[in-house]
């Protein structure tokens, strides 16, 4: 009698043992078990279950902000919830461990107790943690942890990086079979190849645009600036290197004609007979010219003028750094004429300034047509 007496205590209190998880939702089957053998357990578990269902139907109430404080207040002192002085000092104490001038942690340290005990714990082990030996791990080691970090797409496998190296190569025509036998094997780098391969087809298809002037201007001022074009001529003795050249004399003299025949085929019209002040040396050294040379190089003068002319009619419509460029290097080839023009002035028969005059003019006419071609587009 006693025995059955204490093995339904013994359930019961099982019973009660196992009703609040039963209540939240988990399972217990224990506890329908024992409700139907046990009169008093069944109505206990009918009496919790009605007032469960009971709260569920209960409207939402939000508690007033006494009530919420005294809550906060009891949990507090309860060390339920940690203070906002601790939550400020948990946010700060990593920063400060790397290096970080974080005043309140060292500050909140001395006041809190559990958060200075937690600060000196963290420096202890730091400190300890730098006077530990430097150890080369296994390559066994090594090897896990690689295979590990592969696993999770940490690293990027060397099938991948390989794939990287020659995907240029492949876009470009190149016969690379690896990259379409990765892209078949890998998702992600295959996947890749698609995307570039859709832009390089949409690419394709774009329509050809002519770059607006102002593009030009600003690639051939930069062109000009990294000195692409080559220096200027700032003084006819500097075309000395003309003379390395085979029969430079006879290829400026070509030049000239077929810059005089461009200029001679021009319609009437876009030759316009006007010239400003920055021409009128070189137009009143036409004379000058006229009387120390003939032949090619007076004809080349005159087709030189004419370019001059064109090029200042149409200089207000150019870009100003292009305008610039071009000011610059016929300044300098203006300085390089009436050198050898002064040169010939007092020594008509000297050949060498007569061929360094000729190559002047060439390049001057050079630039001159660069510049009324560069405008036209």
């Amino acid at each position: 009698m006693q025995e059955n007496q204490h093995n339904t205590i013994a359930a019961c209190a099982r019973f009660e043992d196992e009703l609040p998880a039963y209540l939240e939702g988990e399972a217990r089957p224990y506890v329908a078990a024992h409700s139907q053998d046990c009169p008093s357990c069944e109505a206990l578990l009918a009496d919790v279950q009605s007032v469960q269902r009971a709260a569920r139907e209960l409207p939402q109430e939000t508690p007033s902000p006494m009530v919420w404080a005294k809550v906060r207040a009891r949990l507090e002192e309860e060390g339920a919830l940690a203070a906002a002085s601790c939550v400020q000092f948990e946010d700060e104490l990593q920063a400060r461990l790397e290096g970080e001038a974080r005043p309140f942690v060292a500050a909140h340290s001395q006041d809190c107790p559990s958060c200075g005990a937690l600060l000196a714990d963290l420096q202890s082990l730091r400190n300890a943690a730098r006077e530990l030996p430097q150890e080369t791990p296994s390559p066994m080691v090594w090897a896990k942890v690689r295979a590990r970090l592969e696993e999770e797409g940490a690293l990027v496998a060397a099938a991948c990086l390989q794939f990287d190296d020659e995907l240029e190569g492949y876009l470009e025509g190149e016969a690379r079979p690896f990259v379409a036998a990765h892209a078949a094997a890998c998702n992600s780098c295959r996947t890749l190849l698609a995307d570039v391969e859709s832009i390089h087809r949409a690419a394709r298809d774009l329509p050809l645009e002519e770059p607006s002037r102002a593009i030009w201007a600003n690639v051939r001022a930069r062109l000009e600036a990294e000195d692409a074009f080559g220096t200027p001529v700032s003084d006819w003795r500097q075309i000395l290197a003309w003379r390395f050249l085979p029969h430079a004399v006879p290829l400026g003299v070509l030049a000239g004609f077929i810059f005089l025949g461009s200029v001679l085929t021009l319609p009437s019209g876009s030759v316009q007979p006007w010239a400003s002040a920055d021409v009128t040396a070189t137009s009143s050294a036409l004379p000058q010219m006229a009387s120390l040379t003939s032949g090619e190089a007076s004809t080349l003068a005159r087709v030189v003028s004419d370019l001059e002319n064109d090029f200042r009619a149409n200089e207000a419509s150019m870009a100003p750094d292009l305008k610039a460029t071009y000011d610059k290097s016929l300044v300098a080839l203006d300085g390089s004429i009436h050198e050898c023009l002064d040169s010939l002035h007092q020594e008509p028969g000297n050949a060498l300034a007569r061929e360094y005059l000729l190559t002047a003019y060439t390049r001057k006419a050079e630039v001159l047509s660069s510049a009324l071609e560069f405008e036209g587009r």
